[in-house]
């Protein structure tokens, strides 16, 4: 069913958020806000004559772009021009999924989210501007394949549950690969207090 990755995922981390972070994290309230924020929006379209867009679509690139506002200017821009790649990766994906299918070997949102994924890390390290890149690179993509299909008089919903699945997979890869780092941080951390405590007692 398509939605079902975006809204298992969102239910998911929203209990994860809400029961198992630490009440004292500021950052938890603002975490659960979001969302479920985002599940209340996903059903909602803003639709006219020959297509629609979806309104959580439009609330993520305006919270994505005022986040990248909030960055030192030289983040903000490369972010941009990063995201100026992002969106021509994107649409280049779609496209040749439509034109020759047949190279597409796993499910759709799952080889996208891969490919770009993949992009992304190369890209940039910190946790936060990947997440930005494949937010507003990805977003701009969608409206940008819009454009392209209309010329072909072809209906394209911007923001559809597909996109919102892919888009998932993108967010939890993220959190899931910052989550190992800190954790092999903290091991790297605990070996090296082991290693100097048995030195001392050498």
């Amino acid at each position: 069913m398509e939605g079902s990755l975006f809204l298992f995922c969102t239910w998911f981390l929203w209990i994860i958020t809400t029961f198992f972070m630490s009440k004292d994290d500021k950052k938890r309230t603002k975490y659960s806000v979001y969302t479920l924020v985002a599940i209340i929006l996903s059903p909602f379209r803003w639709e006219w004559n020959n297509g629609s867009v979806s309104v959580l679509l439009l609330v993520i690139l305006i919270i994505s772009f005022f986040y990248t506002g909030r960055l030192q200017w030289k983040s903000s821009i490369y972010i941009i021009v990063s995201s100026f790649f992002m969106m021509l990766a994107y649409t280049t994906y779609e496209l040749m999924a439509i034109i020759d299918p047949v190279w597409v070997l796993l499910p759709d949102p799952w080889l996208k989210a891969c490919i770009l994924f993949v992009l992304v890390i190369l890209i940039h390290r910190n946790i936060l501007c990947q997440m930005l890149i494949l937010l507003i690179g990805s977003i701009n993509g969608e409206i940008l394949l819009s454009g392209i299909l209309s010329n072909y008089q072809r209906d394209y919903h911007i923001g559809s549950m597909p996109f919102f699945d892919f888009l998932m997979l993108g967010v939890l890869g993220f959190l899931s690969l910052f989550y190992i780092k800190e954790k092999l941080v903290k091991w790297e951390e605990h070996v090296f207090m082991l290693e100097k405590e048995r030195q001392k007692n050498i």
